[in-house]
């Protein structure tokens, strides 16, 4: 804005400098024609003869008196299963698959070892004498894949075979489409949760593996393609064909300090750099153990220090880069880089979001940058106040719809009798420049408030033109927000109840389930009925875990954990718990699949959650990593890696399934 500003008024000058007032004029005087203006440039701009080299070494050698940014990193993955008859893995985005570390497409189901080490399990036993330890369970040894035949009919399922992992690898999660399976491998895979983000040395010397398998005989996977790329893994998604993989890089260079802090490491810096070539700071990449070279730091985005939106940023030595590659050919369809950091990375029908959260500004807030999903061409940034969560069920706090991008961030005030700022945006990319434009934003001032007085942000949804925003301290506002016009956001209707929900699913235009916690701490599904969007109402309610001390949900913060498929006349969903709790002279541990239907979902006055059954694991065995598919009545459990089957109807019966 501040550069066509500029021109205009240089183009005013100009006019009058040519005698724009009456009289008349020498026909012989030159007339002064402007010069053309340069295009419009974003906060992120391309280079050209070697000036991104240039640039990335004068970001390694700037010093900055602020704190270093922190990072966490993007956790992953997820798909609402539809009426194809069996589910599939939850995701944000009903066309957008994520990876995971349980696939199944209708007859192939494939588990990668369970990422989460188990701590220990609690058997039902007496209560241990003071001071006792308990001993804990060996992790899981078995670095493999398993690939089984399911048999819906019977319930049953068949091993077919295995796939070794290298060692010093773990599987991030996979893809498993068209007879074709691709698994994602790293070398510095740390959870859900990345504190090791913050410094390079934990992550610079590792790799992260791209590898596709043809099914087409799945009990004899035929390795296709591999992919090596240089850094660890932010995030993957797939559309279609194309499956996009984001990831993080800091050269190794001797001697290089990563985060430059005083004139004697910048002198320090400035000695190293000058003998560094492009490709000692770029990511190796590799396809099938051959060198190719799909970027440049030239082409790789860079910030303008002349934009209103630069700032001073302490000086880092990541780059960021996205790579958009065939599943069927394994070619590079797209390419582009970026010489700062992402901590979030969403992807939805025709954009691409990367954000970092500025924890080093005195107010904290979040760098939005904006690519076009096909081309990866650079659309605008723009800055928004407060922290935009990524990772888990926080994904949810972003997404796209009909060329407007909507977002909820929270913003700690410091106050402590008023802690949070819950504030929702909406932006689009300008049509003249590579700018984001702030169209609105919601909850901002007093009268449009997000949450009352110190409520934190649990759920949020968008589904199309609405948004769904659950509040809480003592009770649970539900909030419901028209962006029918994303310029004009409005609150339409709010409905407060005791407990919290942290994951909303859409039932149907007129029906709402969140699954959170009730107001004994116990999980809890709740049915909504929005048919009235100026007042909803609770329908249905079910604690999870009642007669327990405490229970819990990993579906409440990880959407993988939880299965829903719709169906014509009831839909079935699952939610993996575990409890406790003192029975008489016994700690008693339980850990289950409790099984649920919504009935009568196409009245939402009579709608209701209607318990099933539920099945009985082993106590410890419920975990981030538990993992439930329902293809027509039969049920697949996969818990701690290990394989159960059986039927819907029948849980309690289900069978253990041995990979021999």
């Amino acid at each position: 804005m501040t550069r066509r500003l500029t021109s205009l008024f240089v183009f005013c000058l100009l006019l009058a400098a040519c005698g724009g007032g009456g009289g008349s004029s020498d026909p012989s005087s030159p007339i002064a024609t402007p010069a053309p203006e340069e295009p419009a440039t974003g906060l992120w701009i391309a280079s050209t003869n070697g000036d991104g080299l240039t640039a990335y070494k004068e970001k390694m050698t700037t010093l900055v008196n602020a704190e270093r940014a922190v990072a966490v990193a993007d956790s992953t993955p997820a798909q609402e299963g539809t009426q194809s008859g069996y589910s599939t893995t939850y995701t944000l985005e009903p066309t957008t698959d994520e990876y995971d570390i349980v696939k199944y497409d209708g007859s192939t189901l494939v588990i990668a070892p369970s990422r989460g080490g188990c701590c220990f399990i609690l058997e039902d036993t007496p209560l241990p004498a003071e001071g006792d330890a308990i001993a804990p369970e060996e992790p899981p040894a078995n670095a493999e894949i398993r690939l089984f035949q399911t048999d819906p009919g019977s319930g049953d399922s068949t091993f077919l075979t295995r796939i070794a992992l290298e060692d010093g690898y773990r599987a991030e999660g996979m893809y498993l489409a068209d007879s074709t399976l691709q698994v994602l491998l790293s070398t510095a895979w740390w959870g859900a949760f990345g504190p090791r983000h913050v410094e390079p040395g934990y992550w610079e010397a590792n790799e992260v593996r791209l590898e596709t398998y043809d099914l087409n005989d799945p009990a004899r996977p035929e390795l296709r393609n591999q992919w090596f790329v240089e850094g660890v893994l932010v995030s993957s998604r797939r559309r279609g064909d194309h499956i996009y993989l984001v990831t993080r890089h800091a050269p190794i260079i001797e001697g290089l300090v990563s985060y430059p802090s005083t004139e004697e490491e910048i002198a320090n810096n400035e000695t190293i750099l000058s003998e560094v070539t492009e490709q000692d700071i770029l990511p190796a990449i590799r396809r099938n153990n051959e060198a190719i070279h799909p970027l440049t730091l030239d082409e790789c985005y860079r910030q303008d220090p002349e934009h209103p939106l630069a700032g001073e940023r302490p000086a880092d030595p990541i780059i960021t880069t996205i790579l958009t590659l065939s599943a069927s050919s394994g070619d590079v369809i797209q390419s582009a880089c970026a010489m700062e950091s992402a901590d979030g990375v969403y992807i939805g029908d025709t954009f691409i979001a990367l954000s970092f959260v500025e924890w080093h500004q005195d107010s904290n807030q979040t760098l939005i940058h904006l690519l076009d999903r096909d081309e990866l061409t650079y659309l605008g940034s723009e800055s928004v106040d407060g922290a935009l969560y990524s990772g888990g069920n926080a994904d949810f706090r972003i997404s796209e719809f009909e060329g407007a991008l909507r977002l909820v961030t929270t913003r700690w005030t410091g106050d402590p009798d008023d802690q949070f700022r819950h504030v929702l945006y909406t932006l689009e990319p300008d049509t003249t420049a590579p700018e984001l434009s702030l169209l609105a934003s919601l909850g901002d001032r007093e009268e449009t408030r997000l949450g009352k007085v110190n409520e934190d942000l649990y759920g949020v949804r968008f589904m199309g033109p609405r948004a769904y925003l659950v509040t809480f301290e003592r009770i649970d506002p539900l909030y419901i927000i028209d962006l029918a016009d994303p310029a004009a956001p409005k609150i339409l209707g709010e409905l407060e109840v005791p407990g919290f929900s942290d994951l909303l699913h859409e039932v149907s235009d007129e029906l709402l389930l969140g699954l959170g916690s009730s107001e004994t701490r116990l999980p809890k599904l709740e049915l909504f009925d929005i048919s009235d969007t100026a007042a909803p109402v609770s329908r249905s309610l079910i604690e999870i875990g009642a007669g327990y001390e405490w229970a819990y949900s990993p579906a409440q913060y990880n959407r993988y954990a939880f299965t829903y498929i719709a169906g014509e006349e009831s839909d079935r969903l699952t939610v993996p718990y575990s409890a406790a709790g003192s029975k008489a002279d016994r700690y008693e541990q339980v850990d289950r699949i409790a099984l649920f239907e919504i009935r009568d979902k196409e009245n939402a006055q009579r709608a209701s959650i209607a318990p099933v059954g539920e099945v009985t694991l082993k106590p410890g065995s419920v975990s981030d990593d538990t993992r439930v598919i329902i293809d027509t009545d039969a049920l697949y459990v996969v818990a701690r890696s290990e394989l159960m089957s059986g039927f819907w109807s029948n849980p309690e019966a289900l069978q253990r399934r041995a990979a021999e």
